[in-house]
């Protein structure tokens, strides 16, 4: 069996989850994240509504500290800026 493992977005998959992967994977299944199974890109929506985009000027400190968090927390910058404007 394979040992667990953390996911980008902090998710545990089991050992017993990886080795259904593999198992389908070498069948031939269709996995997530393959051609056909996803969207490539940036999420359609994010909330209740449609995403437009927002853009705003950080200096290299403050970027850094968004960035910091992000990868701390194993998610994207924009992920980061959207909880804090959620805890206010």
């Amino acid at each position: 069996m394979t040992d667990a493992v953390v996911a980008l977005g902090g998710k545990v998959i089991s050992g017993a989850e990886l080795d259904e992967m593999f198992e389908r994977a070498e069948a031939g299944g269709v996995l997530a994240g393959q051609p056909g199974t996803t969207r490539m890109g940036r999420p359609l929506t994010v909330g209740a509504d449609a995403a437009e985009p927002f853009t705003i000027r950080l200096d290299a400190a403050r970027r850094a500290k968004v960035e910091n968090r992000a990868r701390e927390q194993h998610t994207s910058p924009s992920h980061v800026v959207r909880d804090l404007i959620d805890a206010m």
